[in-house]
């Protein structure tokens, strides 16, 4: 049972208050009112804290949405799929309660006029990372000085991220248009050198517009099957996903990084296979119906082309293959990609 006090003080700060969090840690509930002030309350449990930070929260949803017995549980279900959407997005602020934060941060309808205290919600909680995550998956997001401040703590964070897929799709979502400043993009990319996960949120983001660190020059292709490879930034792509390639030992990486190179790669003639022996059969096919089956070059990009996870996801899951044991494997597979890369990276 709470006590009466903490009763009185908690009830003044749902009226008063237009976002509420709990910090279970030091046993304090915080609130933010209109002109973005904190109040904070210090609970005194009489017995045991986590029971006590219950009741807490069960107060809040049955002042705040009229329910009984804590967090609505389909909004728990549903908070990571985006299915919540509510007429109130800003009563679950005031709950209390990390997964409604994760439900707001994740829903389709939410706007600029909530975000400011969404992520005050997310500040100092276990999940504060991936409600970042979910606001810069939004296009208005990106835009504000929120977003700038959401990227700024992500990129800091990645130290402390050891989920790989986490890790990509963080280095993905700080890329976008001058969310970092470019001396961290900057920063990002060279680490990536070592840690390649990083630079498969490169691939994935920044097609366009990749560092050039080495003089990488376009080359003087005259196929037009080419021209788009040849360019500066093609072969910067080709060489960072041929790096990525040399030092596998992660599936995930390998997953995305096929796919972003099918992707490049992809031609109106050519479709993905589940073998190397099939898309190499349907390159040859196709550069000969182009007239150009004499063309190396051509012949590689063609099979580039059919390139996806399919190719290894089958394999990998099926040998619950882990670290070197991927990319020792899976040569017969990575060996003919990347004399492909090789080829239409050499002048």
């Amino acid at each position: 049972m709470l006590s009466a006090e903490d009763t009185l003080k908690l009830n003044v700060l749902i009226a008063t208050s237009v976002a509420i969090r709990i910090d279970i840690y030091k046993l304090v509930v915080v609130g933010l009112n209109a002109q973005h002030k904190e109040q904070t309350i210090e609970l005194n449990p009489s017995g045991d804290s986590s029971k006590y930070i219950k009741e807490v929260q069960k107060l809040l949803v049955s002042q705040v949405l009229g329910a009984m017995g804590g967090y609505p549980s389909y909004l728990k279900r549903w908070s990571r799929m985006g299915q919540v959407e509510s007429s109130n997005l800003a009563s679950l602020l005031k709950l209390g309660d990390v997964e409604a934060v994760v439900a707001v941060s994740n829903a389709t309808n939410l706007d600029e006029k909530l975000l400011e205290i969404t992520w005050w919600c997310a500040t100092n909680t276990d999940q504060q990372a991936e409600i970042g995550r979910f606001l810069l998956t939004k296009n208005f997001v990106v835009k504000t000085q929120i977003g700038k401040q959401i990227a700024e703590y992500l990129f800091e964070f990645l130290p402390f991220t050891d989920d790989i897929e986490q890790l990509i799709d963080t280095t993905n979502l700080v890329l976008q248009k001058d969310l970092i400043d470019s001396s961290l993009v900057d920063r990002l990319w060279k680490q990536g050198q070592r840690k390649t996960v990083f630079l498969v949120g490169f691939i994935e983001r920044l097609q366009n517009n990749l560092p050039n660190t080495d003089g990488t020059i376009k080359l003087d292709c005259k196929q037009k099957e080419l021209e788009e490879i040849c360019t500066e930034q093609g072969q910067i792509l080709l060489k960072t996903i041929s790096h990525i390639l040399k030092k596998i030992n992660q599936e995930y990486v390998l997953y995305r990084t096929l796919e972003v190179l099918g992707g490049f790669m992809s031609h109106k003639m050519i479709q993905t296979f589940n073998t190397i022996e099939e898309i190499t059969e349907q390159a040859d096919i196709v550069a000969k119906n182009l007239g150009l089956q004499d063309d190396d070059k051509v012949r590689a990009r063609l099979m580039l082309a059919g390139v996806s996870e399919d190719l290894v996801v089958s394999y990998i899951s099926a040998h619950n293959l882990t670290g070197s044991a991927i990319r020792k494997k899976l040569d017969n597979v990575l060996s003919p990609i990347q004399d492909a890369l090789q080829l239409l990276t050499t002048p």
